[in-house]
């Protein structure tokens, strides 16, 4: 039996375009964009024909229509999507039924006893060519020995890549990628980080002042260190999205919102909402989701599971705003906010997992002051404390 184990991320490449394509050969030799028609808005995806242009996600569309004039460009066909979503799903469920989607066009399989008396390239390669067989659906392989590094790997070589991450090589081929590369950091994160003199993954992965880094990172430095130091010790759970219910909250403004800093008012509000409703059921979150729908009706969504449970207003929205930052887009106003907990359990049965074997009593004295400082500023919905910094003649 194996001592480690094998997981493949499945990414398929230009998702939409590629449903689209598949559907209609005809467009598949030239540059195609998915997304509003309004010169206003922004493409969602675009195919490799348009890349070799520059063309790329979340471009505004007049500047796309400048770098590429034949662009051609096609509105969301989500009932399109969902179907070939549902086909590659099935169809990687053939293989092993540990596995996690992560979104509507990627997934983790643990592919340890599927694998076991096969070379898992010559496996992922068989899965590379039935999906276009099948399908006309390309994807990138990323295989690691846990979840982040073959996230990490299938964004290494696109389209059709299959790229082998292995903790050893983490030093040599995950490092000198640029920090921008690094799964889970927020756009508006970068250039913080960068003002840091943090340039790429290893910069960060060797940056000595953790308090520096958890100014920008918060409660998520420790985890993103250790992935970038190759550890990851989530399992794959197939039942994750479904087992788990939401507690969420959106509002739609009719008159939109232009401005960012109305946005983010917005947001608080929601949050502090939730947050209220979470407390009202004795439920803590472990997984934030934050939703934008623009003036343009282009939908937007991205989450994030955290290392802890939390019903606490100001760290709930520490988190939602670096969400928000990854989904901000100043050219478009904001039709719709929306703001949601998942990944639930009671608190009741988060203080019981709690036992005295897994306490660290150095922190009692810092946890009593955090808690009291959640509870002061969740009364105000705002972070009005936060602990200060270590006198250094202490």
């Amino acid at each position: 039996m194996k001592k480690y184990r094998i997981i493949f991320h499945v990414d398929l490449n230009a998702f939409f375009a590629s449903c689209e394509m598949a559907e209609n050969p005809k467009l598949k030799n030239i540059p195609l964009g998915i997304g509003p028609t309004s010169d206003r808005g922004i493409l969602t995806t675009a195919n490799y024909e348009a890349r070799k242009y520059g063309v790329s996600s979340a471009m505004p569309l007049q500047e796309a229509r400048r770098l590429c004039p034949r662009l051609k460009v096609l509105p969301g066909n989500f009932d399109l999507y969902n179907k070939y979503s549902e086909l590659f799903f099935d169809y990687l469920k053939t293989y092993t039924e540990k596995l996690e989607p992560a979104s509507i066009d990627e997934g983790y399989m643990d592919m340890t006893e599927a694998v076991k008396d096969k070379h898992p390239v010559d496996v992922a390669k068989k899965i590379q060519d039935d999906l276009i067989e099948k399908y006309d659906l390309p994807v990138s392989i990323g295989i690691a020995p846990n979840m982040f590094l073959a996230k990490m790997a299938s964004d290494m070589k696109k389209p059709k890549g299959i790229t082998v991450l292995r903790k050893r090589d983490v030093e040599d081929k995950l490092w000198p990628l640029p920090i921008e590369a690094l799964h889970g950091i927020g756009k508006k994160t970068v250039p913080n980080l960068k003002l840091l003199g943090i340039k790429t993954i290893g910069d960060f992965a060797t940056y000595e002042d953790k308090k520096k880094l958890s100014n920008f990172l918060g409660n998520s430095t420790e985890s993103f260190l250790e992935k970038v130091h190759g550890n990851d010790e989530r399992m794959i759970d197939p039942t994750r999205k479904e087992r788990h219910q939401s507690i969420g909250n959106s509002k739609t403004y009719e008159g939109f919102l232009h401005e960012y800093q109305e946005m983010i008012q917005a947001l608080e509000a929601l949050t502090a909402r939730v947050s209220e409703r979470l407390k009202d059921k004795d439920l803590a979150a472990k997984t934030l989701t934050v939703q934008v729908r623009y003036s343009n009706y282009d939908t937007h969504s991205k989450g994030n599971t955290l290392d802890y449970h939390t019903h606490h207003f100001y760290e709930m929205f520490e988190e939602v705003e670096r969400l928000f930052e990854d989904l901000f887009n100043p050219d478009e106003p904001v039709h719709l906010l929306g703001v949601s907990a998942s990944n639930l359990e009671k608190t009741e049965q988060l203080f019981k997992q709690l036992t005295i074997y897994e306490v660290d009593h150095s922190k009692d004295k810092n946890d009593e002051i955090s808690t009291l400082l959640n509870t002061i500023n969740d009364q105000y919905g705002k972070k009005l404390l936060k602990k200060g910094l270590k006198n250094k003649k202490d």
